[in-house]
Formats: C-alpha cells, sequence, structure tokens
C-alpha cells in the first residue's frame, strides 16, 4: 500500500473521529450512551440503519457477483427484498418499540410480551447472532483489505476493530450514529467516484457496452425459476430477505436506533428513508457491469485472469490497485474500511449493551450509573477482542465465498429469531411452548440444509414452522397494539 494512499486514509479517520465525537456530545448515564437519550435527527438514524448494513462484502462481493463468469444482476432482488423489509420494521415494531415504557431493551419487551425466561433465552440467541454476524462480516472485511494493503488477515482485523472500540467507547451509540452518517457519506461518495472512473476509462459508448453486457447475459435482473436450490431464485429471496428483515427487527440494534429518534413519526421517517437508501447497492451493481466492459476493452494477463476466475472477489481491489491514482486509491480504501467499521461498531454497541443490562446487572444489581457506564466501555473492548478472535477461527474452516458467507452463517438462528418477535408482536407462547417451536426451527435448518435448499429460504421456513408450533400448542392471543407499560 503507498505510503500517500495511507496519508489520506489516517487524515480522513481521525477528521471523521473528531466530527463524531463533536456531534456526540456528553455522556451521562446508559441510556445516553446506549439510546442517544432519544434526541437524534432522523436522517441521521436513518443513514445509519443502512450503513450497519452496508458491509465491506458489499462493496467488494456484490460487484464481483455481476463480473465474475455467469454473474448478472439477480442481486438486484436481494436489494428490493431488503427495501421493502426496512418498511416491515417500520410497520411492525416502531411503535410497540417507541411507546413502550419500563423496559430497556427488545429481550426485555418479548419477556414482558410473553414470560422473562422467553426474553432471557431470546436474549442470549440475540447476543450469538450478534457473534455469528461479527465472525462472518469481519472476515470479509480482513480478507478484502488484506488484499488491498498487504498488511495480514490478523492486522487488518485489529486496525477495524481498534476504531470500531475507539468510536464506541467515546459516545457509545451517539458517536456510533453519528460516525456511521459520516461513513455512509464516504462509501456513497466512493462508490459513485467509480461509476464515474469507469465511465471515462471505458472507451466503447454506452449503447456499445450494453450491446457486450447483455451477450455476456449480464443484464439478467430477475430469476423467475421456481428451483429452491437457486440462490437468487425471485421467490427465494424475497421470502428470505422478507424474513431476515422481521428477524433483524428482533435485534437490539433496531430497538437502540427506535429510541434514539426524537418521535414515532422521526421513527417512521428514518426506516422510509433508510428504504430509499438502497438505491446505493443499484451504483454497486453498475459498478460490476462498469468492471465487466473496462477489462472486456482491456483483458488481464493471463495469471490474473486465472486468479480472479478462482476467486472473482479479487476483481474490484485489483482494479483499486492497479488504475486508480495515487491519493484516490486511499479514498477507496477508506471506503471499504468505512463500511467494515459501521458494522462492526454497531455490533459492539448491541452486545455491550445486552451485556450490562442482562447479565453485569443482574450480578452487581446496585451499583451507580457512573460504574455501569465504565464497565460498558470495558465491555466493548472485550467483545471487539472475541469478535476478532472468532473471525481469524472461522477463516481457517470457512471455504464459502464472501457473499455466501455473509448472508448463511446468521442464517442458522435468524429463523428463531424471526418467530420470536412475531409471537411477541402477538403475545403467543410460554417458554415451554417456545422451546418446543425452537426445537423445530432447528430441525427444519437442519433439514434444509442438507437438501441443499438455498440459504435465504431457512429465514422464512424454519420461522413460520415455529411460529405454527407454538400457535399449536398455545392458547391464542389477544389482539392489541403490542405497546407495554411496566
Amino acid at each position: 500500500m503507498r505510503l500517500e494512499d495511507l496519508v489520506v486514509m489516517a487524515v480522513l479517520f481521525v477528521a471523521i473521529t473528531a466530527m463524531g465525537h463533536r456531534l456526540s456530545g456528553g455522556i451521562s448515564d446508559r441510556r445516553g450512551f446506549f439510546e442517544a437519550s432519544g434526541n437524534l435527527p432522523w436522517w441521521a438514524v436513518s443513514a445509519s440503519v443502512v450503513a450497519t448494513l452496508v458491509s465491506s462484502v458489499t462493496f467488494i462481493s456484490v460487484p464481483a457477483s455481476v463480473f465474475s463468469v455467469g454473474g448478472d444482476l439477480t442481486y438486484l432482488q436481494v436489494v428490493v427484498g431488503l427495501a421493502i423489509g426496512k418498511l416491515l420494521i417500520a410497520a411492525m415494531v416502531a411503535r410497540p418499540y417507541y411507546d413502550s415504557e419500563g423496559i430497556n431493551s427488545c429481550y426485555e419487551y418479548i419477556g414482558a410480551r410473553l414470560d422473562r425466561t422467553t426474553g432471557e433465552f431470546s436474549m442470549l440467541l440475540g447476543l450469538l447472532l450478534n457473534v455469528l454476524s461479527s465472525a462472518a462480516k469481519l472476515l470479509t472485511a480482513l480478507i478484502v483489505l488484506d488484499v488491498i494493503t498487504g498488511w495480514g488477515a490478523f492486522y487488518c482485523g485489529a486496525a477495524i476493530m481498534a476504531v470500531s472500540a475507539l468510536w464506541s467507547t467515546l459516545g457509545g451509540l451517539k458517536t456510533v450514529i453519528w460516525t456511521d452518517f459520516l461513513l455512509f457519506v464516504v462509501f456513497s461518495a466512493g462508490a459513485i467516484i467509480t461509476v464515474f472512473v469507469l465511465h471515462f476509462a471505458i472507451e466503447m459508448s454506452i449503447a456499445e457496452a450494453l450491446v457486450v453486457l447483455d451477450n455476456k447475459a449480464k443484464l439478467v435482473f430477475v430469476d423467475l425459476t421456481m428451483d429452491p436450490t437457486r440462490r437468487y431464485a425471485f421467490f427465494s429471496v424475497l421470502l428470505g430477505t422478507l424474513g431476515l428483515s422481521i428477524a433483524v427487527s428482533a435485534t437490539q440494534g433496531t430497538w437502540q436506533r427506535v429510541r434514539a429518534c426524537r418521535s414515532l413519526r422521526d421513527v417512521r421517517r428514518a426506516y422510509s428513508l433508510a428504504a430509499a437508501f438502497y438505491a446505493l447497492h443499484l451504483i454497486i451493481l453498475v459498478i460490476g457491469l462498469g468492471l465487466t466492459v473496462f477489462y472486456y476493452e482491456q483483458p488481464l494477463p493471463a495469471a490474473v485472469a486465472a486468479e480472479i476466475a478462482a476467486q472473482p472477489d479479487r476483481i474490484f481491489p485489483y482494479f483499486i490497485l492497479n488504475e486508480l491514482p495515487v491519493g484516490l486509491a486511499g479514498l477507496f480504501i477508506a471506503a471499504i474500511f468505512a463500511a467494515a467499521i459501521s458494522t462492526m461498531d454497531s455490533l459492539l454497541t448491541e452486545s455491550a449493551d445486552l451485556t450490562i443490562r442482562h447479565i453485569y446487572q443482574r450480578v452487581i444489581p446496585a451499583a451507580s450509573e457512573r460504574h455501569y457506564l465504565r464497565a460498558s466501555r470495558i465491555a466493548l473492548v472485550l467483545w471487539s477482542a472475541v469478535f476478532l478472535g472468532l473471525a481469524l477461527a472461522v477463516n481457517s474452516l470457512s471455504a464459502d465465498s464472501l457473499l455466501d458467507l455473509t448472508f448463511k452463517l446468521p442464517n442458522y438462528l435468524y429463523g428463531a429469531i424471526f418467530a420470536t418477535i412475531v409471537l411477541a408482536r402477538l403475545g403467543i407462547g410460554r417458554f415451554p411452548t417456545f422451546i418446543a417451536g425452537f426445537v423445530v426451527a432447528c430441525a427444519v435448518v437442519a433439514a434444509l440444509a442438507n437438501l441443499g435448499i438455498a440459504y435465504f429460504l431457512w429465514c422464512p421456513l424454519s420461522g413460520v414452522a415455529m411460529v405454527v408450533t407454538v400457535m399449536l400448542l398455545s392458547s391464542r392471543g389477544v389482539p392489541d397494539d403490542g405497546v407495554v407499560r411496566v
């Protein structure tokens, strides 16, 4: 990595750290640290919602999914499903989360709606989901950045987690959301600039480029086959992304962002705008098309072409390192780091919040807010070390592609978490029936994985199986608005 690019990165991250910390203001208690005192502008929260989900794998593997042999635009179906999912979250949990009183986490909400034991068990599922998500997302980031920087997987991962932990400990969720907003601006700018760079670097006209892309079948954007083993079959992707969105609504990250808004109206505006922000993925897909045309005009060296055919995720890093001028390359590398950090700092804040509220406070129940704030910061640092260690461990075990790994690993749990929030919202089930449903959900996931069914279907199918099981074993709930007042 060139010194000039490193300087660009360093200056950018120092500036974001200073601006994020200044915007976050002071913190005096855990509500300020983990819920931003309910005083953040909705547009900043909206950018944070998207930034949390746009990881470095989005920047690297989505263009690769277009560029690779047999690749096309069918990932667009995922984008549409996730955008609709943000509207679904606003409709399903915005009011129950925002208007509920006397509770401090989505798992306390679940416990109040069902029973305390179910709430605590679902909290453990939430922590486990964070662990799996962090391992997958950090691993993809450090692999990509190792290719670009040559620092080695450990040092790339350590750099990501060090910045994530720093921002999280400075001001908790306030700093996380403000830095997420600034990072969203950085990687959005990086994506837009990439499109312009490719446009001016490609010699043929847009019409000629479209002919090339059509001949390579790169413009296919929907897969209407009914084969459940096909990863991007439309019905699989639609069901999967909607199920995933419902599952995400049962995470502490969603609770924190809902409670960080100034009003219920702002919550709905934040998630509606987040759905629109998914247009960023369209730009990233266009980068994949641009890379295809660029290297059609300027073919890769034979050795490089063979390497990228085996590992398509390397194509965008190769372009950055070999085609971009000094300084501008540093901006793009910073954008990839930014996408990774915006994901990891949110997972850190969620995990620390749950650890202190649900575990540590049970052990030490009568300490001061100052003590709990200090413990929260220590928990953030400890979780950052855990996430890094797990990512390095998974690196030695997994043979999946980066995009597959990011979606696949958390899907082992998403079905059960999807069912948990649906049951809580309906007020149906108690711990014995919940466990029976959980066992059924695990069995369904195991069967689907063994049959080779696309992982997008694991969440909705196992989640629905769990909901049906619990409903059959339980009395019917009473329809209400889902708001809890303790």
